[in-house]
């Protein structure tokens, strides 16, 4: 099974190369130990799984056919055609790591991140619920039960506001 690793644009290494990147404007790639990626690409096996993953080990594309790839900044590893490895995706979600292909750990940072993104789409979901009820309230055309459900959204909205996102705890959502 090949793991191409690391590849890079580089300079042409023969006269028929620069002849090619001089007519063609051909990019030529290789891997950190120096092999030329047009040439390892043919060997690559035809029944097995093509990963492209980054420097972080997140894969970043998967295909049987590693001709369609370009794979320029990224490593690439063949893995074989299992349930397992077919399971993953290219939505960062999943990693290649220690030889495996295995769901994402994400360090503290970008679980952070995740959360404060959470928040912000939480947010912008209550203030769209608050809008049209605050409206209802402000034109004396409110039910008692939109007063009660404005109550409920804008205090979720407010706790919402209030979650730590280096260790969320989100509120339950108002019916």
């Amino acid at each position: 099974m090949q793991h191409l690793k690391n590849i890079k644009s580089g300079n042409p290494k023969t006269k028929e190369q620069y002849q090619l990147t001089k007519n063609f404007d051909v990019i030529w790639l290789y891997t950190e130990d120096g092999k030329n990626w047009y040439e390892e690409v043919n060997s690559f096996q035809e029944d097995t799984i093509k990963i492209v993953y980054d420097e972080n080990n997140i894969i970043v594309a998967i295909t049987k056919d590693a001709s369609t790839l370009n794979p320029e900044g990224f490593s690439v590893v063949e893995v074989p055609d299992i349930t397992a490895n077919r399971r993953a995706d290219d939505s960062g979600k999943w990693m290649f790591k220690d030889g495996a292909v295995v769901k994402r750990i994400y360090t503290a940072d970008e679980q952070q991140q995740q959360a404060e993104s959470q928040k912000a789409v939480l947010l912008s979901e209550a203030e769209s619920v608050i809008q049209p009820l605050e409206r209802a309230v402000r034109l004396n055309m409110a039910t008692d039960e939109e007063r009660t459900r404005l109550e409920a959204w804008e205090r979720y909205s407010v706790l919402v506001s209030r979650v730590d996102t280096a260790n969320p705890e989100w509120p339950q959502k108002p019916e």
